[in-house]
């Protein structure tokens, strides 16, 4: 009798080491998705493996300053709200472990705005401005 509890629990042991042993290794090959964010945002929003769901996603300036943190869901998305908004030309890391391997993502420079772009905002705001003006003096 003491032989087969003996190795019984030798059996048991050895399960729950391999099973810590599996839990230990966890390990993804899946590569993350994350757009490059506008200038002035101050969400990053990505998708990654869902094997590493509840792990924390940090992101840091180029000075090393954290400026956001998150958490992976468990279907591998995550959403990241930033301390500040990102200035264009700013290169930032988005970083989280997972097991042996880990994300670390360089994103940027993010894009800075085209002149044609601030422009035709520019143009489309004097237009309003002035259509208003129209208004108003139709009012008296």
């Amino acid at each position: 009798m003491p032989r087969r509890l003996s190795i019984a629990l030798l059996v048991v042991v050895a399960l729950m080491l391999a099973t810590s042993a599996l839990a230990f290794a966890q390990t993804t090959t899946v590569p993350p998705v994350i757009p490059v964010p506008a200038p002035g945002s101050n969400v990053i929003r990505g998708q990654w493996d869902s094997q590493c769901a509840g792990q924390t996603v940090t992101v840091t300036d180029s000075g090393g300053n954290v400026i956001g943190v998150g958490i992976i869901q468990p279907d591998g998305s995550f959403v990241i709200y930033l301390t500040r908004p990102l200035i264009a030309g700013e290169t930032v890391t988005v970083s989280a472990p997972c097991g042996p391997n880990s994300l670390s993502q360089v994103l940027g420079p993010v894009p800075i705005p085209e002149a044609g772009t601030l422009l035709m905002l520019g143009a489309g705001l004097a237009g309003m401005a002035g259509y208003v003006g129209l208004r108003l003096r139709a009012r008296k």
